[in-house]
């Protein structure tokens, strides 16, 4: 029982209460901007980096796959900005010429721009920050509910070890009054 009090303590009281003189608050919501700070510093120097999603997209498999998205659109586009009158053969044989000439480019234009929207990520994007707002933007209740939902069974353990724990101490308490009371009779 005093197990699964001290596990709903770690979230309740949400906000501070006055009980006896002492303030009673749960250590969450309490420490819940250092909490969200500690957890972003993790994700971003243990996770994940500006760096690792550069490194990501800069990948063989990435880079064809956005190669191949920027000449599909440039294909597309091509096509729309022809008039009508023009026949769909013709639309179809300009925008392969076209696009196929660009697609040669694409893979260089697009390491060149990825330096420097990895310079620019670098600059402005801080995954630390993303989760440490996105950590203090949910609701305590919301946050009580992830948090759960990641470490419930582990929760559930420690609760019941901490109440085996309790029965065998008192368990060895009571022998041991037993023991001495039986000594002095």
């Amino acid at each position: 029982m005093t197990n699964w009090v001290a596990v709903k303590l770690i979230f309740r009281p949400y906000r501070p209460v006055s009980l006896f003189g002492y303030v009673i608050q749960g250590v969450v919501p309490k420490r819940r901007e250092d909490l969200s700070r500690s957890i972003g510093q993790v994700v971003e120097k243990e996770l994940i980096s500006v760096d690792d999603l550069i490194e990501t997209i800069r990948s063989r498999e990435a880079m064809d796959k956005i190669s191949l998205a920027v000449a599909g659109s440039i294909r597309g586009r091509i096509m729309d900005r022809m008039p009508g009158f023009v026949p769909l053969s013709v639309k179809r044989a300009v925008s392969d010429i076209i696009t196929d000439q660009i697609q040669k480019d694409i893979p260089a234009v697009i390491e060149e721009s990825m330096g420097r929207f990895g310079r620019l990520m670098k600059e402005t994007v801080s995954f630390q920050s993303i989760v440490e707002d996105r950590i203090n933007s949910f609701s305590l209740e919301r946050l009580e509910q992830m948090i759960m939902e990641v470490s419930s069974r582990e929760l559930k353990h420690i609760e019941l070890l901490g109440g085996v724990l309790g029965f065998l101490i008192g368990l060895v308490q009571a022998l041991a009054i037993y023991f001495i009371a039986d000594a002095n009779s």
